[in-house]
């Protein structure tokens, strides 16, 4: 059981928000962070829970909710890429 929640925890956006905070906080550097933040903005755009809304019919209200949580998680990744992009590296 353990096993199977580490393998699906690596395709949750927040595991690798987690990540990249947790740098920071010890003093990390962001700019290592880059390929982190293009895996949270590709998870935000293929998010599971969202698709699975679109292609079952979901109301409207539930499939705004989750394209607007998918959109959220795009941007956080997208803003670390263009961070770590930006920091000049050592």
């Amino acid at each position: 059981m353990r096993a199977m929640v580490v393998h699906l925890s690596k395709w949750c956006a927040y595991s690798y928000m987690f990540k990249v905070f947790s740098t920071l906080i010890r003093g990390g550097d962001l700019s290592e962070q880059g390929k982190t933040g293009r895996r949270i903005a590709l998870l935000g755009i293929f998010c599971p829970l969202f698709w699975y809304a679109l292609f079952t019919g979901a109301s409207k209200p539930e499939l705004v909710f989750h394209a607007s949580h998918s959109s959220i998680v795009f941007l956080i990744g997208l803003a670390i890429m263009i961070a770590s992009l930006r920091k000049p590296n050592k």
